[in-house]
């Protein structure tokens, strides 16, 4: 009896041994089947359908944003006639460069002259007026009020003085900074107008260049930018800059915009009208995933699948800004850093797909 207790001792383990590898072989098929499902397989059988994730990441971005353009005077300068009086000379024409200081328009100085002269008398007069009342009073042979009416009349005529000298210098039109001549209005022999332009310059130091960029450019283009410029004038040699203003509207004919580069230009080497290609230098912090990630990049929808914490995949769509060396895409609305966006298997997922992310698998769509 108890031989035969032993001989079905063993062959309870035998059994219970062979029903654990039973087990075993059925859990590693089952493991082995659903490492391996195809997507259609897995949505055939009703399995989690594979595949691989990475999360959307803040990246620090450097774009370089060209466009060709010419030299422009950086910042326009009329000056006007603030003397009536005949133009005796005009020193310079249209496209001239000129210094600060240079002599530009001269104007008839004689009447002012006279004015001068007139003034200056009638205060050395009234100086000396009051000179002789201030004495007279110490001795108290004159008032204190005959004194204060002479410092007025003494006050009254020295402002005459210094009027006439600003009319004066004002027949004297002289250049108020290293500049270019783009336009003038009077000749000589002709009788000036108070306030009439008699010319106007364009100041050549600083500089601008006028970079034509494309509209899709525009929202990555902000003041203070730095950029380079290079010139056929001066080739091999760049000049630093940064962007000092833009136009706010796009040229409807040709869908471009303007940026100025406003740059250093000692000893006016950059002339009015030399053109040239712009290099903007853009850096910024922006949102990225893979460029395969996204579907239909270039429709009116873009779309990403975003795998969420349950498991499944959700179609989100973004919009999507530059795209970037390294197939990469900057996304400006639409996802937030961390999400998990499917970058492989996308195309076969349907909104709300249960899906399995980042296990190895034959990524067949078929």
């Amino acid at each position: 009896m108890a031989e035969l207790t032993r001989e079905g001792r063993r062959k309870i383990v035998l059994w219970v041994v062979g029903l654990g590898s039973l087990l075993a072989i059925v859990l590693g098929v089952t493991v082995w089947w659903t490492v391996l499902t195809t997507q259609k397989d897995a949505r055939e059988i009703h399995l989690p359908i594979p595949v691989q994730t990475l999360p959307a990441r803040v990246e620090s971005l450097e774009e370089t944003i060209g466009g060709s353009g010419s030299i422009q005077p950086s910042t326009p300068v009329n000056l006007y006639c603030k003397v009536v009086a005949r133009v005796l000379r005009i020193t310079v024409d249209e496209g001239a460069i000129v210094h600060p200081g240079d002599l530009l328009v001269e104007l008839d100085p004689s009447l002012y002259i006279a004015n001068l002269a007139s003034a200056q008398a009638s205060y050395d007069h009234d100086h000396n007026q009051l000179m002789r009342l201030e004495a007279l009073a110490r001795r108290h042979f004159a008032s204190a009020t005959d004194v204060e009416n002479a410092k007025v009349a003494e006050a009254q005529a020295w402002d005459s003085v210094v009027s006439a000298k600003i009319d004066l210098s004002n027949t004297k039109v002289l250049s108020p900074a290293p500049a270019v001549v783009l336009s003038r209005s009077v000749n000589p022999g002709e009788m000036s107008k108070m306030d009439e332009t008699l010319m106007q310059l364009g100041i050549m130091d600083p500089v601008d260049m006028d970079a034509s960029l494309t509209e899709d450019k525009m929202g990555y283009v902000y003041l203070g930018m730095p950029g380079e410029v290079g010139t056929d004038a001066f080739p091999g040699e760049l000049f630093k800059g940064t962007v000092a203003k833009m136009d706010p509207t796009i040229d409807p004919a040709t869908r471009t915009f303007g940026a100025y580069v406003r740059m250093p230009n000692p000893g006016l080497r950059l002339k009015k009208g030399v053109t040239g290609y712009a290099r903007l230098m853009s850096r910024r912090m922006a949102l990225v995933v893979p460029s395969t990630a996204i579907l239909n990049p270039l429709g009116d929808k873009a779309t990403v699948f975003v795998v969420g914490d349950d498991g499944r995949a959700r179609a989100r769509e973004v919009r999507t800004g530059l795209v970037l060396s390294g197939n990469m895409t900057e996304i400006l609305a639409g996802l937030r850093e961390g999400e998990q966006v499917v970058v492989i298997g996308q195309f076969e997922l349907h909104d709300n797909d249960l899906v399995r992310a980042n296990e190895h698998a034959p990524w067949n769509h078929s």
